[in-house]
């Protein structure tokens, strides 16, 4: 046998006093009874039956509280044994779509003509609107990650949201991917058994904080973490604002470079079993939407575990049963009296 909380058993420490009354209150009760008899002048057996009568009553009632209050803290410690097989069910699969809106995804130089933000937000947007069933949210972040959406079956509400995002959403100077992921792996709740997938969209490029960090707390909360990379190896120059940290500068102006890190995106995803896809690539949509959707589609169960099945019940149950029993010889033996 075993207990789900063993210290609540230190409440039969309370029967050490309880016993000490009741021997104490029996012997004052011997003497009473005794100079009751006297008392009435009457002797013989039917007097003599009586009183033992009503000292077995008082003796039963006395062992029946003394079981209904051991069987109470019996319950209340949450006995276990025997074995039962418990099924695991998840849910499908909830998304946290991770926008980095650093000045760096304002580089146009996606092969679609658009920014990279701009190529983001339509890849985001239609992914969304063919998941399905799912919960979405959105987090979004400059210098620090903000979860702006929380997950919701209202794809609706995350396709307007996407529809009117832009980099002015948050102020902010230069980029931290690691606030980004950890503010989506916030939206998460430990209540919902589903599985859980962070979709950063973003160039790779990261002025501060610690990618790798995010990503091995991700991994330990049994989030996988799936990336969408934006812009070219060649890069181009971010439109406006300071210089980025580890870029360099064309001959002819003075706009800082921005290059996709394509391979630091790929190796984040690859360490939480996620996927990489390229931004570029005209089915970068329907690759997204197919992934989503195969981790929606998990649900059910997904396997058991033994453990000691739950018995207080049983002990509930008989602290009632002594409860009533006690009452009723109670009654009897005032009416008696």
């Amino acid at each position: 046998m075993s207990f789900d909380t063993p210290q609540v058993l230190l409440g039969f420490v309370l029967y050490i006093p309880l016993i000490i009354l009741e021997i104490l209150h029996y012997r004052r009760r011997r003497p009473f009874l005794d100079r009751f008899i006297a008392a009435t002048g009457f002797t013989g057996e039917p007097v003599s039956l009586q009183v033992r009568e009503f000292q077995r009553r008082a003796m039963a009632a006395s062992l029946l509280w003394g079981l209904f209050l051991a069987c109470l803290i019996i319950a209340l410690a949450g006995p276990r044994w025997g074995k039962q097989v418990d099924l695991e069910y998840r849910r499908g699969v909830d998304v946290v779509f991770t926008m980095d809106l650093s000045r760096s995804m304002e580089v146009q130089d996606s092969l679609q003509g658009l920014s990279r933000l701009d190529r983001a937000r339509h890849i985001a947007r239609e992914s969304a609107a063919l998941t399905g069933e799912i919960r979405l949210g959105a987090a979004i972040g400059k210098g620090r990650g903000v979860l702006a959406v929380p997950l919701t079956y209202d794809t609706g509400a995350l396709v307007s949201f996407l529809e009117g995002l832009s980099g002015s959403a948050v102020t902010g100077w230069g980029t931290n991917l690691e606030t980004l992921i950890d503010a989506a792996s916030g939206a998460f709740q430990d209540g919902f058994p589903t599985s859980r997938e962070i979709i950063l969209f973003s160039d790779g490029e990261a002025l501060s904080g610690a990618l790798s960090a995010a990503i091995d707390r991700a991994l330990e909360q049994g989030i996988r973490v799936s990336a969408v990379g934006f812009g070219t190896e060649q890069g181009g120059p971010v439109p406006y604002g300071p210089a980025l940290s580890g870029t360099e500068l064309t001959t002819t102006e003075e706009a800082p470079w921005s290059y996709r890190r394509g391979e630091v995106l790929r190796n984040a995803a690859e360490r939480t079993g996620g996927v990489y896809i390229d931004g570029n690539q005209d089915d970068a949509v329907s690759l997204l939407a197919d992934y989503i959707r195969s981790h929606g589609l998990v649900s059910g169960m997904q396997g058991y575990h033994i453990e000691a099945k739950a018995r207080w019940r049983i002990f509930v149950i008989a602290a009632l049963i002594s409860w009533g029993i006690a009452k009723v010889l109670h009654i009897r033996r005032r009416n008696h009296g």
